[in-house]
């Protein structure tokens, strides 16, 4: 029972993540190229405040982000529960 309720849970929480274009900004040369890269660190800081949740990096899965644009990302909240997201990155 406590399972089916963390599961329900989770994909109620998925639901909104998904709808969600999330946006990070970050420091950028005069060439428009980014400092260092946007890690899933970075991802899950930004889950944490938006959502109030607390998203450990390691169930973040997303490439490497080392431009500005719009980049796909996965959180795992269940083990059988993912939500998909976009991570806009813009110039701070």
């Amino acid at each position: 029972h406590k399972e089916a309720k963390f599961r329900a849970d989770a994909e109620a929480l998925a639901a909104k993540i998904n709808a969600v274009a999330l946006k990070v900004s970050a420091k950028a040369s005069s060439n428009g190229k980014l400092f260092g890269s946007i890690t899933a660190k970075e991802i899950a800081v930004e889950v944490n405040k938006k959502f109030g949740i607390t998203a450990d990096k390691r169930k973040i899965i997303v490439d490497d982000i080392k431009a500005f644009g719009t980049y796909n990302a996965q959180v795992k909240l269940h083990p059988k529960v993912t939500a998909d997201f976009k991570v806009q990155v813009t110039e701070l």
